[in-house]
């Protein structure tokens, strides 16, 4: 009953975390973040030494969803044509960043440091992330063209569901309905593979 307890709490404080960093970036206060997890600094504290610590745990449980969304598509796709894989798992990739706007916040925030954090996370998720991408990719884009390919859908399959009152203001768009996501997901896979 009390590791269920401590895990539960550890969880609410990088559920939190994340929340945090992806709206405030690295410089959030422990105390903001132990504040809307709804536990103490000390307790915070006692499951994280660092804030450092508590930063790679959000980026881990990140990833670990992300990863495992895309799993999800390769595991499920009732297609054998790598064509309509490459396309499903882009959609999967929109549709996840509509589920997890944080996603994109999280990255745009430490996306432009150049530091030993933004080095730990290029190294240890985007690398892997970005040779899977290409490995799917395959001979549908170009060896050339995919380090394009890769950002423009970085930024075409999240910055949509990142800004959703900008978007309303702007076009009138709820970006969050079903509707809007099919239909995103959709423009995005045949932008990136017609």
């Amino acid at each position: 009953m009390r590791s269920q307890q401590r895990e539960a709490t550890r969880q609410r404080i990088v559920d939190a975390a994340l929340q945090a960093i992806s709206e405030s970036g690295f410089e959030v206060s422990t105390r903001s973040i132990a504040n809307l997890a709804n536990v103490s600094q000390g307790l915070l504290t006692y499951h994280f030494k660092s804030k450092e610590e508590l930063w790679r745990a959000a980026a881990d449980q990140l990833f670990a969803m992300h990863n495992q969304s895309l799993k999800a598509v390769v595991e499920t796709c009732d297609s054998n044509d790598p064509r309509e894989l490459r396309r499903e798992t882009i959609r999967q990739l929109v549709r996840f960043n509509a589920e997890h706007p944080e996603f994109f916040r999280f990255m745009m925030q430490n996306g432009s440091q150049n530091n030993d954090r933004s080095r730990w996370l290029v190294d240890t998720h985007l690398r892997p992330f970005f040779k899977q991408f290409s490995e799917l990719m395959g001979s549908g884009i170009p060896e050339d063209d995919l380090p394009h390919a890769f950002y423009v859908l970085a930024g075409a399959a999240g910055t949509i569901f990142s800004a959703p009152n900008e978007c309303k203001r702007l076009t009138g768009i709820t970006a969050t309905t079903r509707n809007a996501i099919t239909r995103h997901a959709d423009y995005v896979a045949d932008l990136i593979v017609p």
